[in-house]
């Protein structure tokens, strides 16, 4: 079969477990990752556009949301909807430990949140051919001003500070909205950065500040999907 197949060592997938035991709800002093899809912003949409708002793009990978906090000393890591127990099964620590993320959030000295995505072997049947689980974020969030950093800082605080990868940005410069809708969405078709076999779900718009954020899903992915 070696010679057959061209296969000389078989590695076992490793499995994820993403339920775990609850602690809690999600914290109230934390925001939820949800973005609001574009179709359901038309007013919105029109308002932006008026306003000559300028935004970065990023892709939005199909995983599962995690958030990991220190909060008055306390670390905690959440999944989209609610806050987890440690156990040696569950993903979402296991990958807290790995990329030693509390540590890195002690030593930062606030109380912060950093929020992205959980991507790998196991979640949502491992689109992008990773080996493992990894996070990709997307958000850090100041949980004393209950505000986002915006891109300069965010930048600043994953690649000099945390040294943690983030999702893929994918402008280098600003850019205005698409004129119409269809247009944004027609912008959300493409191949993933992280793998140019696969359609990427779709892209997050962004102002430089934080200040206005939504998502635009592919409709190829969408009915690749179905």
């Amino acid at each position: 079969m070696t010679d057959l197949l061209d296969i000389v060592k078989y590695e076992a997938p490793i499995p994820a477990e993403l339920a775990g035991k609850i602690k809690g709800n999600f914290p109230s002093f934390l925001r939820k990752t949800d973005e609001e899809r574009v179709q359901n912003l038309s007013k919105e949409y029109e308002n932006w556009i008026a306003d000559d708002l300028d935004f970065y793009v990023t892709e939005k990978l199909d995983g599962s949301s995690a958030t990991f906090y220190l909060n008055e000393g306390e670390f905690g890591v959440c999944s989209r909807n609610l806050d987890l127990l440690e156990t040696e099964e569950n993903t979402f620590w296991k990958v807290a430990r790995e990329l030693k993320l509390e540590e890195k959030l002690r030593e930062y000295g606030k109380n912060l949140a950093i929020q992205g995505e959980l991507i790998g072997e196991g979640i949502q049947g491992n689109p992008y051919k990773l080996k493992g689980q990894t996070v990709k974020f997307f958000n850090v969030f100041d949980i004393d001003s209950q505000s986002y950093y915006g891109l300069p800082m965010f930048l600043a605080t994953f690649q000099h500070q945390f040294h943690l990868d983030t999702v893929p940005i994918l402008t280098n410069l600003t850019m205005k909205l698409p004129k119409t809708i269809d247009e944004c969405l027609f912008c959300a078709e493409a191949k993933s950065v992280l793998n140019p076999n696969f359609d990427r779900e779709g892209i997050v718009f962004r102002t430089m500040g934080r200040d206005v954020s939504f998502k635009a899903i592919s409709n190829k992915f969408l009915l690749n999907e179905k």
